[in-house]
């Protein structure tokens, strides 16, 4: 328990020095691209290439994207972690300098609390991306910004980190200013960059990941799914959330044909 309360186990140097916040970016640009790459790849592969057999009664599209999409995400994706790595960087600087509420000693607000800033964390965020998702679909800022995210309308699990800059800001904004009034553990921020990084995979897969019955489940129902985002994607004025759907629910901009959808792919017929 000890390596995870030592700030050097995080950041290893002086991140304050101007030599070591270009290491700083390097390094974070390269973890960032590695992982992108590797946890896509783990989904990818089975769908895209081996595509076990039950999974073709969950496909969401008639037909896949092409190498030609794929390609096109990816390539947004690379500029997308450079914005991501920068971020991170911001947050090593405010980290040093005081200006976060980020602790070490587990003790100091005892264990139990390591699931509930989680949970807190959760919420907030995705209460930040569903308003900022609204705002990025004002007509002038999407043509702008949010239509290179949108030009993928079957978009691939390459598509998760596939945003304009600006749009890509926007969303790596969130945890350094959470991180100013929210006390959080490093590793509930890495689970949370972590849970992050998979939702957006599995919700841009193009395959149900979720189980059958989900879109009216009593917990199910409010977990945004793959046919859930595949939607907004499709529809664009629809399906606004990050994590959860009662955002959608409340302010009734989920699709009304969700359900029906959903149990469309469940029962092998994509769309």
């Amino acid at each position: 328990m000890g390596h995870f309360e030592k700030f050097e186990s995080y950041i290893p140097f002086n991140i304050l020095q101007p030599a070591n916040l270009v290491t700083s970016f390097v390094v974070l640009f390269a973890i960032i691209n590695i992982r992108y790459f590797a946890m896509v790849f783990i989904f990818w592969w089975p769908y895209y290439r081996r595509v076990p057999g039950g999974a073709m009664g969950r496909r969401i599209y008639q037909t896949l994207p092409s190498r030609t999409e794929q390609v096109y995400e990816i390539k947004w994706s690379f500029l997308s972690s450079a914005i991501f790595a920068l971020a991170g960087v911001l947050m090593g600087v405010m980290w040093q300098n005081g200006w976060t509420k980020i602790y070490l000693p587990f003790a100091e607000y005892t264990l139990w609390y390591l699931p509930m800033s989680a949970l807190f964390l959760a919420l907030i965020h995705d209460a930040y991306f569903y308003w900022m998702h609204r705002f990025l679909h004002i007509p002038r800022i999407y043509k702008l910004f949010h239509a290179v995210h949108h030009a993928s309308l079957k978009p691939s699990p390459w598509a998760s980190f596939s945003f304009h800059p600006v749009e890509s800001l926007l969303n790596a904004l969130a945890l350094p200013v959470i991180i100013i009034f929210l006390p959080l553990h490093p590793v509930v921020i890495l689970w949370h960059l972590t849970l992050m990084t998979i939702t957006a995979i599995t919700n841009h897969l193009g395959y149900e990941v979720l189980p059958k019955g989900s879109a009216v489940h009593p917990v199910g129902k409010y977990l945004v799914s793959g046919v859930h985002h595949a939607q907004h994607h499709r529809y664009y004025r629809y399906n606004y959330g990050l994590f959860f759907t009662w955002w959608d629910h409340w302010f009734q901009s989920e699709h009304p044909k969700y359900v029906e959808n959903f149990n469309d792919v469940m029962n092998g017929n994509s769309r």
